[in-house]
């Protein structure tokens, strides 16, 4: 028992000494690309599906056609609407803004001879898919001892970028997906006079205005990402090959604070 006990603590102090370490080589990163120049390259377009599967309901059901499609083509909230130049606009602005808050310059840098350095980046994006789609989700509640569910159709716009990324030490192309959807709440209520269960559904719908918010959170997202992805590559490449694969560093550059997470990074592509 002693000597498992004494194995736990030497595991311990280990786990603790490789995060102390990494920390170190987490804030000479940030020190060291205080002003670092970045050339930020956006995609010309979006490329932009419709995956609704909206169905007619009965009552349009001996309608004519047009007063079907027309009722089809108002199911879709945002793809048939958003403007290409003004959602990449807002992710572009959004992502500069907080790279300066990053302590980075975004300033277009290269030129036939010219290479990435340690304090020259490349950030593209070569690629943003916004998909439109409307999914069943399920919601349940307990009352009185009985679970009961429903299944609510919800409106959901995945976007999906990929980020081709390059510093001195990282050539990398990455990839991340995000989704806009409805804010939908369900709660389950006995009506006591009909001697049965209700559920009252709240829903808040998406619609174009709140996809160009959505577009400020991605460019907040995005930037934060892209720094902390060239900052974890630089850690693995100070550490002799002992590389985490699970656990990644985020770094807060509000609160200037670093913290470890398994899933909230940029997933690179091999």
């Amino acid at each position: 028992m002693k000597n498992k006990f004494l194995i736990l603590i030497s595991l311990l102090i280990l786990l603790l000494s490789a995060c102390s370490e990494q920390h170190g080589i987490a804030r000479r990163f940030v020190k060291n690309n205080k002003n670092t120049v970045v050339a930020l390259y956006m995609p010309e377009r979006l490329v932009k599906k419709n995956l609704r599967n909206d169905s007619i309901p009965e009552h349009l059901a001996d309608s004519s056609l047009q007063m079907q499609i027309e009722h089809l083509e108002k199911q879709v909230k945002v793809i048939d609407k958003v403007d290409d130049d003004k959602f990449l606009d807002i992710i572009y602005l959004t992502m500069q803004k907080t790279l300066k808050d990053y302590g980075l310059t975004v300033e277009y840098w290269e030129d036939e001879t010219s290479q990435p350095d340690s304090t020259h980046w490349v950030i593209e994006i070569p690629r943003i898919e916004v998909t439109e789609m409307c999914e069943l989700q399920q919601f349940c509640e307990w009352v009185d001892y009985h679970r009961y569910c429903m299944d609510v159709p919800v409106d959901v716009v995945n976007v999906a970028a990929w980020f081709d990324l390059a510093n001195d030490t990282t050539f990398m192309m990455t990839f991340t997906e995000q989704n806009y959807f409805n804010d939908t709440d369900v709660d389950f209520e006995i009506d006591y006079q009909a001697n049965k269960i209700v559920a009252k559904t709240s829903c808040d719908t998406i619609n174009i205005d709140g996809f160009y918010q959505f577009a400020k959170i991605l460019g907040k997202l995005y930037a934060g990402y892209c720094y902390d992805f060239l900052m974890n590559k630089y850690i693995d490449s100070q550490q002799d090959g002992r590389i985490d694969t699970v656990n990644r560093f985020r770094y807060d550059p509000y609160e200037r604070y670093f913290y470890q997470t398994q899933q909230d990074y940029l997933i690179e592509i091999k």
